[in-house]
């Protein structure tokens, strides 16, 4: 190996030094117990969660914080409703100016027909009029009679000429539309601002239509009629003797034994309690009601909290990537 191995960079591969201080490709990393928040804190906003509540899929948060984003998200969402109408409110209008100059030129394409001075072959109607001339029932041929040898008596019916005049005018609309794109040049003109491959217009649609709870990756609806008070059972810590000094932590009201991110949670949807998994299988099933209140809980009522994990293998596989593109 040279002196200058690590920074020799006229081989034909990258050396594990090089890719290091390139910076190159898609980079991984697993997240330890600092980067994970702790069980008892909001999603929204990372801190210990002040009048805690929580979703239907266990995902805890600030009451504060909760409202705050359902707010945001119904404002949100008002606001795509009203770009969503007045978008559609412009395509009718559209479509009502094509209709109207498709009238327009029927209008005065039959004027000048009957004037002798525009053919058939010279205007925009006359091929559709000539398909339209063309086409014949299967059963009964152009100009043959039925087979009862009695004609059919002539009856107007308006809904019917109503739709057949609404029919011409949109398939006029459409051929003018399709005349104007051929006189377009092929090739995009960069420097008309009409011509430009980016100068496409793009519809809005609406990504939300209900507030959903953006906890996880998997989004589901929230509401506030939804929410859950959480009640945490608290016990001072040892060594605090006076009220001033006093610091709690969380314990299972059963066990009492204290909550980390590595104890699975269970919360009760009627009072808002908070047990270890463990106790809430083996008496909160069994009795059918809250050990702390009394209050009766059925096995759908228990809800598993979710939490970030622990930080070690075995608590939860959280892992951040980053990708970058080299040479740019």
């Amino acid at each position: 190996m040279s002196r200058h191995s690590k920074n020799n960079t006229a081989r034909g591969h990258f050396t594990y030094a090089e890719m290091q201080m390139l910076d190159y490709g898609t980079k991984k990393q697993r997240l330890g117990r600092d980067s994970m928040r702790d069980f008892d804190a909001c999603f929204l906003c990372l801190q210990t969660a002040r009048d805690p509540v929580c979703c239907l899929e266990g995902h805890l948060s600030c009451k504060e914080c909760i409202y705050e984003n359902i707010l945001a998200q119904k404002l949100e969402i008002e606001r795509q409703t009203k770009l969503l109408v007045l978008q559609e409110a412009q395509a009718q209008k559209e479509q009502e100016q094509k209709e109207e100059l498709a009238q327009q030129i029927i209008l005065n394409e039959f004027e000048k027909s009957h004037m002798g001075v525009l053919s058939k072959t010279e205007s925009v109607r006359g091929k559709l009029v000539a398909v339209a001339e063309g086409t014949t029932s299967p059963s009964t041929p152009n100009g043959a009679k039925p087979p009862n040898g009695k004609k059919r008596p002539f009856e107007l019916d308006p809904e019917e000429l109503e739709k057949r005049s609404k029919q011409e005018r949109i398939d006029v609309a459409k051929a003018v539309e399709e005349a104007e794109q051929a006189k377009k040049p092929v090739l995009p003109s960069f420097w008309v601002p009409s011509l430009t491959p980016s100068n496409k217009k793009t519809e809005f649609k609406a990504t939300k239509l209900h507030t959903m709870c953006t906890a996880s990756d998997k989004e589901h609806k929230l509401s506030l009629k939804n929410l859950i008070a959480v009640k945490f059972e608290t016990a001072l810590e040892d060594g605090d003797e006076t009220e001033t000094n006093q610091k709690a932590s969380s314990i299972c009201p059963i066990c009492r034994k204290g909550f980390t991110n590595s104890t699975k949670l269970s919360i009760l949807k009627g009072c808002g309690h908070v047990y270890c998994e463990s106790c809430c299988q083996k008496f909160i099933k069994k009795d059918g009601k809250c050990q702390a209140c009394g209050h009766k809980a059925k096995e759908k009522d228990i809800i598993s909290m979710t939490g970030e994990g622990s930080g070690f293998s075995g608590g939860g596989a959280k892992e951040a990537k980053k990708f970058d593109v080299a040479f740019q």
